[in-house]
């Protein structure tokens, strides 16, 4: 067990993720390695760093907990989850699956997503991890439309 621990993933000596907790415990079984991450109180939360391929930050995850499977690079959060991006969008479920090979994002569950723009919610979701594209299962949306004074007074 290890308190207020970070790990630093990378990649082509580019910064990849950065997960960190108030306590972490590694686990071992016969054919994996997995650390569990969480958070001691309700006011810290686990926090994971995503960068792109550059190095750039590309968005940010907090929840209650976290598992990491190192060896798969495959990290599941849970319980309050929030998923924040540079570009102010914000996703919210009570689970979801982070894949490192495809940098992509998943859950079963409900989710919920935040843009400027719009709020769309539903079951099910496949999405890159900065939220550039998502993929909802079921769904409805709230969408603000500019309507423009003009075309009504042409008509």
């Amino acid at each position: 067990m290890s308190w207020d621990a970070a790990f630093n993933m990378s990649e082509n000596g580019r910064p990849r993720a950065v997960l960190r907790a108030r306590r972490m415990e590694q686990y071992q079984t016969d054919d994996s390695t997995y650390s569990v991450w969480r958070s001691m109180d309700d006011t810290t939360k686990v926090r994971v760093y995503l960068f792109d391929e550059e190095g750039d930050s590309s968005a940010t995850v907090t929840a209650d907990s976290l598992v990491f499977q190192d060896q798969k690079g495959v990290l599941d959060a849970y319980r309050n989850v929030v998923v924040t991006t540079e570009d102010n969008k914000r996703l919210e479920s009570e689970h979801l699956t982070w894949h490192q090979a495809d940098r992509t994002i998943r859950t079963r569950r409900f989710v919920r997503i935040r843009t400027p723009s719009e709020v769309v919610q539903g079951d099910g979701l496949v999405a890159d991890e900065d939220l550039e594209t998502y993929q909802l299962g079921r769904f409805s949306a709230e969408v603000d439309v500019d309507e423009d004074d003009d075309t009504d007074e042409q008509q």
